[in-house]
Parts: C-alpha cells; structure tokens; sequence
C-alpha cells in the first residue's frame, strides 16, 4: 500500500472495480461521465471496453480529466494498444487484472510525475523499434513526404492503434486496400512492422 497523496479515480463501463484497485485505495471514488469537471488533482484510472478505439473512449471522459493524470487499463493488453495510450498522454498503461503491488508501483511513479510502461511492454518496444538514429534520420527526411494522402491517413491510424477493420471503416475503404496500404508503407519507409510504423509517427 502507498501514502494516498492524491486522490484515485475510477471510470469503467464494467460493473466492477478490479480487485487490484480494491486494495489499492479503498477510498477510491468511482466515476460517471455526468460528473464532467468535479474531479480534483490525482490519478484518474480508466478501464477500456472491447470493441471501441482508445481515441474515442478517450474523447468521451476527456471532461474529467483536467488536472487528474490519465493510467489506461487493459483486460488484453498489446503493443499498439499500449503506444495508442501513450499518445493521448496516458501516464500509465497496465493489465487490468495487475495486483496491488504493480498498481502501487505505479501510482507512485505516475504522483511523482513519471511515466511508467510495463517490463513487457517495454522489452517488445526495445527489441522491436528501430535504432534511435535511424528513426531521427526517417524523420529528418520527413516521412510524410514518401508518402500519399491516403497513406499518410493511414498511418496516422496505425500509429493511434487501430486495426485493419477500424481504419477500413472510419476511412470508408476495404480491408484488404487498408492492408495494401500498410503493405506500401512500410516499404517505402523500410519498416519491418506496424510497431516500428507507430514509433515512426510519434517520433515526429
């Protein structure tokens, strides 16, 4: 258990609060989405619902937040899922089945206004990216440039975490001409995956 500082919040479409967060705080105050711009300054902890983007559930609670720090939760957490919450300024992205002791390692990093990324997460994005200075020499080269519109439009939604379908649907296009799409880029920019793609593009 940590010193409560700060106070921890909680939004979640699910009926129940995990049991990690349980014995984290048991002052945690739950959440609504009436209750835009009552919370005060701490940890506003969000679980994700399947089916939908980070970009728009995030959208919705975006009210709440104001000076609370964002940690993104999980039930099935993935690479590009984790570096979709670090690009809406999540401080934290975690299971959401962690035990107290991870959730407590992180409230005290996140209160002390750290960034904090899992040891799994963290060893796929090192192993995975590409070396730092080829991503700056991409990005000096200004990657948008080798690329069309609709390609760009693309990997701006490969870097947010989108799938395959939910580009194809928000762009209005078929599946298989999103995955030619993705095919393309990644060959014009010499990428070996979505991963390297969605470092590339927050980078710059």
């Amino acid at each position: 258990m940590i010193e409560q500082v700060k106070r921890n919040y909680f939004y979640s479409v699910a009926t129940e609060v995990p049991q990690g967060l349980s014995a984290l705080d048991s002052n945690l105050i739950r959440v609504a989405l009436t209750d835009s711009g009552t919370l005060q300054d701490g940890i506003l902890w969000f679980q994700l619902s399947p089916g939908q983007t980070i970009a728009s559930q995030i959208q919705q609670i975006a009210p709440l937040m104001l000076s609370c720090k964002l940690v993104v939760m999980s039930d099935q957490p993935n690479d590009l899922e984790a570096l979709a919450a670090f690009a809406i300024s999540a401080k934290a992205y975690c299971n959401t089945h962690a035990g107290v002791e991870v959730l407590s390692n992180i409230a005290g990093v996140v209160n002390q206004g750290g960034i904090w990324i899992g040891e799994s997460i963290m060893q796929k994005l090192l192993t995975q990216q590409m070396p730092v200075v080829q991503i700056k020499q991409v990005v000096a080269q200004q990657w948008g440039s080798q690329l069309t519109g609709r390609e760009k439009e693309v990997a701006v939604l490969v870097a947010k975490g989108l799938q395959n379908r939910e580009i194809a649907e928000s762009m209005k296009i078929t599946e298989r001409t999103v995955k030619a799409h993705v095919g393309a880029i990644l060959d014009k920019l010499q990428l070996k995956s979505r991963l390297q793609l969605a470092l590339l593009v927050k980078e710059s």
